[in-house]
């Protein structure tokens, strides 16, 4: 992991941007639509805490913040707690009745927030700690739950959520399988190929 060049200040960057998300317009825009909603605002909060939890990662042995980490890591042997965890959040305010409860009732909106954005400060922390294993099954677990939805989304022939037209949940359904087959690209282009700035790079100096 690259160390962060200012901690405090890339804290408070990340701190900002999510109140920038938590403003009532920044919301209602981001809520209007479903596939907003589901493929860019929860991305972003998880987005958000990750690189929260990267910055926590990389506070300074001595301090507080480092005992406090030790702390949670105690609860979290090889990640997988944490894993588990960001794991139900996330599949949790993907699903249809939570996804008009966030859209239609403040409070239940403000505990989306907070989870997903500690959902992603806990794949932070747990990702460093998988074994490789471990790793390819949290990677095929993602594809397949990006097209167990689009799947169900795209063939329901009713709208599955109240909030949002049939037009929109048909979109993100589509948005939600095509997620699918570039994370899977994404994840076997590495391995099979290697990376492609490094390859490129040898290249050159070839």
């Amino acid at each position: 992991m690259s160390p962060l060049a200012d901690p405090g200040r890339s804290l408070l960057a990340a701190s900002a941007l999510w109140l920038a998300l938590a403003t009532p317009p920044a919301r209602a825009w981001l809520e209007a639509s479903m596939t907003l909603h589901m493929l860019v605002q929860l991305p972003l909060l998880a987005g958000i805490g990750y690189y929260m939890g990267r910055v926590w990662l990389q506070s300074p042995p001595d301090g507080s913040a480092a005992r406090a980490l030790g702390g949670v890591q105690s609860f979290n042997a090889g990640g997988i707690t944490g894993l588990l965890g960001a794991t139900f959040v996330m599949v949790l305010w993907m699903l249809p009745r939570f996804l008009d409860l966030a859209r239609l009732d403040a409070p239940v909106d403000a505990l989306k927030y907070l989870s997903v954005t500690a959902a992603g400060v806990a794949v932070a922390l747990s990702w460093p700690r998988l074994p490789a294993i471990a790793r390819a099954v949290v990677h095929l677990e993602v594809i397949a739950t990006l097209f167990r939805f689009g799947w169900g989304y795209l063939a329901a022939e009713e709208r599955l959520c109240l909030a949002y037209l049939a037009g929109d949940q048909q979109r993100a359904g589509e948005l939600l399988l095509w997620f699918g087959v570039a994370y899977a690209v994404a994840v076997a282009w590495r391995p099979m190929f290697g990376h492609p700035w490094r390859t490129r790079s040898l290249r050159g100096i070839h």
